[in-house]
């Protein structure tokens, strides 16, 4: 019994294509794992405030949010393997360039928010084009095994990541400037994993529209069916909402709990030890009629994590309130995804996919304004703000998943678009 509830867990894993994309992925997600705790601490120390570390989140917001949706759109068109290494080539560059501008100590608040930005750019291609690449190696059937062990992946690289960055962070010798040349030579790794996969096939000539009518095509798909709509705009307002915490962490750390930014890593390794513990049984019930009302636990679980961080007096009871903080968000974006891209049509995946990721866009672009209202009112308020919302988007949408019969169907087909 045991062995066949594994089994199941990691199935899609006996594909050689899936196998090699989930560990190019899983590298990948270890190097951007690293990457959040490291960038808050460098734009805290440049700056001394929550602002700066939003001005340097929203660098990523309007490369997302201008570029997404057209990347969403090419990656449905062309040959994935070119877009993938693409992306991941410009990604590794641009932490191989703020390593060695902080080693050499002419970083600034400005560059470090441009290099995000670019990174946000070539996400904005590489993300779309890299799950649409999933969706074309797996059978149906074992799709959404597979995006669960995709998250599953990020999960775990969320254990490590924060790890070894509060490592060497808390290392004089190799420091943040260190760390971010470790991250970009592990997207040399990536690259030379994704090297290995087969090319796969453009969309013929024939069959393409211009990119702007097969982009409406996709937000009438999305628009038309419920279930992707509604996962779609609970995606975008979690993501958006389930990140800010790390945003007023470093000033929670130094101006309430007596700790410096740099134990941010502690942190988020707790965090991210209880997202895994949770995250591997959820992966096994992706495909059942349990996923929904999941999904909104998770949520509602995340909220409780906000109050949690929001009243700790002490860093202790700051890490216990990881235990509800970690689970849900990783929780409720395992059985978000998986539904999601079980749900949708195999042509549609890019652009459904890019879709989702204009989250990252907003979440980035009211980065700023949070970390000005946390300046501005608390740490300690806007943590509470937020837990509000979010219980009210649990409690909303777990009504509207119980009174609809609709969340459940099957994507439209193509001749309902």
């Amino acid at each position: 019994m045991t062995q066949s509830w594994f089994g199941k867990i990691f199935q899609a894993l006996e594909n050689p294509q899936f196998r090699l994309l989930w560990i190019a992925s899983m590298i990948s997600m270890l190097a951007y794992m690293m990457q959040w705790p490291v960038m808050a601490v460098v734009a805290f120390d440049l700056a001394g405030s929550n602002g700066a570390v939003g001005f340097v989140n929203m660098g990523m917001g309007p490369s997302m949010l201008l570029v997404g949706p057209f990347g969403g759109v090419i990656a449905d068109r062309v040959s994935k393997k070119p877009m993938v290494l693409g992306g991941q080539i410009i990604i590794g560059a641009s932490f191989f360039v703020t390593g060695v501008m902080i080693l050499t100590g002419v970083m600034t608040l400005v560059w470090l928010m441009l290099l995000t930005a670019l990174m946000g750019l070539a996400f904005a291609f590489l993300g779309p084009t890299q799950q649409a690449w999933v969706g074309e190696v797996v059978p149906r059937q074992m799709l959404p095994n597979a995006v669960a062990l995709t998250q599953l992946s990020a999960s775990g690289t969320r254990v490590a990541g924060p790890f070894v960055a509060g490592i060497m962070l808390g290392s004089v010798v190799i420091g943040s400037g260190g760390a971010y040349l470790f991250m970009g030579a592990l997207f040399v790794m990536v690259v030379f994993t994704v090297s290995r996969l087969p090319a796969t096939q453009a969309k013929p000539d024939i069959e393409r529209s211009p990119i702007t009518e097969e982009l409406m095509a996709g937000v009438r798909y999305v628009a038309r069916d419920p279930a992707i709509r509604t996962l779609v705009l609970l995606y975008t307002a979690v993501a958006i909402l389930g990140f800010m915490w790390q945003i007023v962490l470093p000033a929670l750390l130094e101006r309430h709990l007596g700790r410096l930014p740099s134990d941010v890593g502690l942190i988020l390794t707790v965090n991210a030890i209880a997202a895994l513990a949770v995250a591997i049984p959820l992966t096994a019930i992706v495909g059942t009629r349990w996923a929904w009302p999941a999904m909104f636990a998770c949520i509602a679980l995340l909220s409780v994590g906000f109050f949690a961080l929001a009243a700790a007096p002490t860093f202790e009871m700051a890490l216990l309130s990881m235990l509800a903080l970690g689970p849900g968000l990783s929780g409720f974006m395992l059985l978000s995804n998986a539904l999601t891209m079980s749900k949708t049509k195999t042509g549609y995946f890019g652009r459904v996919v890019s879709l989702t990721m204009l989250a990252w866009g907003f979440q980035g672009v009211l980065s700023l304004p949070f970390g000005l209202l946390a300046d501005s009112l608390g740490e300690r308020e806007m943590l509470a703000i937020t837990g509000v919302i979010l219980l009210l988007l649990a409690f909303g949408g777990a009504l509207l998943s119980f009174r609809s019969e609709h969340l459940h169907c099957n994507p439209p087909t193509e001749s309902s678009i």
